[in-house]
């Protein structure tokens, strides 16, 4: 087998660190694409249930994201945190750094 994800690694960075729906129909032909990887060498059941692994830890890391937001937001909010400034904000990036 090719083992190449290297090739493929661009395939699910525009959907960032998002809680996107990765089963959507939109995706099916990237995750096809991302399969084709693994079928040299094991079962289309080994790539499926890989693939949602990582799905599965995707969206963990996104909700943890989210969570630590809000928290941020609540102090804020109740006044017990000051404005960051704009030249240091979080997630200048686009939340792209960790696609």
């Amino acid at each position: 087998g090719h083992h190449n994800v290297q090739r493929l690694s661009t395939v699910y960075t525009s959907m960032g660190m998002s809680n996107a729906d990765r089963g959507a129909p939109l995706w099916k032909e990237k995750r096809d694409t991302w399969a084709s990887v693994c079928d040299d060498c094991h079962s289309p059941r080994f790539a499926r249930e890989n693939l949602q692994a990582m799905d599965e830890a995707c969206k963990d890391a996104g909700m943890k994201y989210t969570e630590t937001f809000k928290v941020a937001e609540n102090l804020m909010l109740h006044g017990m945190g000051e404005p960051m400034p704009k030249d240091l904000a979080p997630d200048w990036s686009g939340q792209h750094i960790w696609s």
